[in-house]
């Protein structure tokens, strides 16, 4: 009978990982020809394109604004194996989300198996894993390729916590020591993972086993020394870290406002997870009325913990889990304050603490209606989260949507006008780039707008129009930094072509000039080829022979630039 017993659970437990792995798919295909993002996700496939050197990977440096080496080290072992492709990328997105679902229906499996529950397990452990699979706000995380910072911080916190559970039912120094291994890689993944030795605490909370009170505290101080070390090397060396290390330097707001600004975020958040719509990628301003639902939810936790302390513990640790990114809303340092795809590894927790609380206080003769009610609620979240992965895969429709329900945030227009741009919709692109200036607070968006601004009067072939824009920005080409210079530099080539003989001479003595200071401020060899060529083009030889030597000189073997150089030189040389 019990071997019969075991084979029923094995069978459905195999069924319901094939359900899980089926659902992920079917939401989630669309994102493999969802193509390269705008936000981040170019950067990203530029930065690795160009193979940068593995110690540059690994080692913190004072340029990073975080230190994350093994959420970097996994994209420059994609530029090794598949060249950046974006549908790999994406891929790869998917099946970290499925195996994360897994994770977490082998662990509801479990702690069904642990409150001694019988052959209803391995099917009632599917619908909080469905829940967390299906949930809308999960497209973020899974639809970006940015966002598998996200689901690899996930996937190595749910390993350690199975490993976590496997030592709480049976200690061995063995289990602890795996536990720490995927607890340190977490810790190089992303920040968040300095709160998980507290997670641990709520788990061991959660979950019986045969380890002792004393055991499990030996263990949760062994377990909290690499937070300790990597911490205490953020704090004093800061390198590589600095987006972190601001959230270390005071607010402004006082410690009551700061209070009700978390509250309102919780507020927001638990909103979120229950009713997620409607969906943002740029949420900029949370409505202060969270701030009750925050207080409400802490509330009944609070009540919670004394009345079902094991479903409370979970619940606890989703809200550990959510504490860095609420720091966000007291110390700004990412795009937006907050942001769905910050639920992702939460929302784990929290549907392994709903699974607890419905264990405990369902009543029996209402379980078929409460079943079905949840099989019609991820129902609507499965259709909720398949059409938010097709939009993603729309860039145009993607940040119409997002400007819609954010209009006044400017970054949004800047990103429009983007891929307007590359679709050489120049007055639109235009249009959008300019109320992204006239919108912008950010003063770190200031000159890329603007850069943004004269590049689509270059394309738009308005060169007299990019030239009067960089002047009004500066008045001296001088304080101009080097992006700006090579646009005028480009704007006056234009122009050298269509105004008169007798004008060329005073158009190439200003492009001279831009690029000698854009040599300056970029000492890039190129430039002293492309100065060669304005000064051959006016007749000053003499000039132009000096400044081609210097490029073949200084230009690097592989230039594409340096034959060219040496030909023009020889030719140069042999004139009398």
């Amino acid at each position: 009978m019990i071997l019969w017993e075991s084979e029923y659970r094995r069978l459905y437990g195999l069924a319901g990982s094939v359900i899980l792995l089926a659902a992920v798919l079917a939401i989630y295909f669309p994102t493999l020809s969802g193509g390269i993002h705008p936000v981040d996700d170019s950067g990203i496939i530029d930065l690795y394109t160009g193979s940068p050197a593995l110690s540059q990977i690994l080692l913190p440096s004072s340029g990073s604004y975080y230190y994350r080496p093994l959420i970097e080290l996994s994209f420059y072992l994609d530029n090794l194996l598949w060249g950046m492709q974006s549908s790999m990328l994406h891929l790869e997105n998917i099946l970290l989300h499925a195996s994360n679902c897994l994770l977490v229906y082998f662990l509801a499996t479990r702690l069904l198996s642990d409150l001694d529950q019988q052959t209803s397990g391995p099917w009632l452990a599917l619908l909080p894993s469905l829940w967390f699979a299906l949930h809308p706000v999960q497209v973020e995380a899974v639809a970006w390729i940015a966002g598998r910072t996200d689901l690899l911080l996930a996937f190595l916190l749910l390993s350690a916590s199975h490993c976590w559970v496997s030592w709480l039912e049976t200690p061995t120094w063995l289990r602890l020591a795996v536990t720490m291994l995927f607890m340190t890689a977490a810790l190089l993944t992303k920040e968040t993972a300095f709160v998980f030795t507290a997670v641990m605490a709520m788990l061991a909370a959660a979950w019986l086993g045969s380890a002792t009170a004393r055991q499990r505290l030996v263990a949760m101080t062994v377990m909290a020394v690499p937070t300790l070390v990597v911490l205490l090397a953020v704090v004093l060396f800061k390198q590589g870290a600095s987006g972190f290390s601001r959230l270390l330097v005071a607010t402004n707001l006082s410690p009551l406002r700061a209070t009700w600004e978390l509250l309102v975020a919780v507020g927001f958040y638990v909103k979120k997870l229950i009713i997620p719509v409607p969906l943002n990628f740029a949420i900029v301003q949370v409505h202060p009325a969270y701030g009750l639902l925050g207080v409400l939810a802490l509330a009944l936790l609070c009540w919670l913990w004394f009345r079902q302390r094991r479903a409370a513990a979970l619940f606890v640790a989703a809200l550990l889990l959510l504490f860095p990114p609420l720091l966000l809303v007291i110390k700004p340092v990412a795009w937006t304050s907050v942001a769905e795809r910050y639920l992702y590894l939460p929302s784990a927790f929290a549907a392994l603490g709903g699974l607890l609380l419905y264990r405990a206080t369902a009543v029996h003769t209402y379980c078929a209606t409460m079943i079905a009610l949840l099989l019609l609620v991820l129902a609507s979240y499965a259709m909720l989260a398949h059409q938010r992965t097709i939009l993603w895969g729309d860039k145009i429709a993607f940040f119409e949507d997002a400007i819609k329900k954010s209009p006044e945030f400017g970054s949004l227009y800047n990103e429009q006008g983007g891929i307007l741009l590359r679709q050489h919709r120049y007055d639109e692109a235009l249009a959008a780039f300019e109320q992204a200036d006239r919108l912008n607070r950010r003063d770190s968006m200031r000159l890329p707008i603007k850069a943004n601004i004269m590049l689509t009067k270059l394309a738009r072939e308005d060169y007299e129009g990019a030239r009067r824009f960089f002047f009004q920005l500066f008045a001296n080409k001088q304080d101009a930094p080097a992006e700006f210079l090579e646009l005028l530099y480009k704007t006056d080539s234009k122009r050298m072509a269509g105004v008169a003989s007798l004008q060329q001479q005073c158009v190439a003595r200003d492009l001279l000039e831009t690029l000698e200071l854009l040599y300056q401020k970029r000492p890039d060899p190129f430039w002293r080829f492309r100065s060669g060529q304005v000064a051959l083009a006016v007749g000053d030889r003499h000039r132009a022979a000096e400044l081609f030597k210097d490029a073949y000189t200084a230009a690097t073997v592989d230039a594409h630039y340096k034959g060219a150089a040496k030909r023009y030189l020889e030719r140069l040389e042999r004139l009398p």
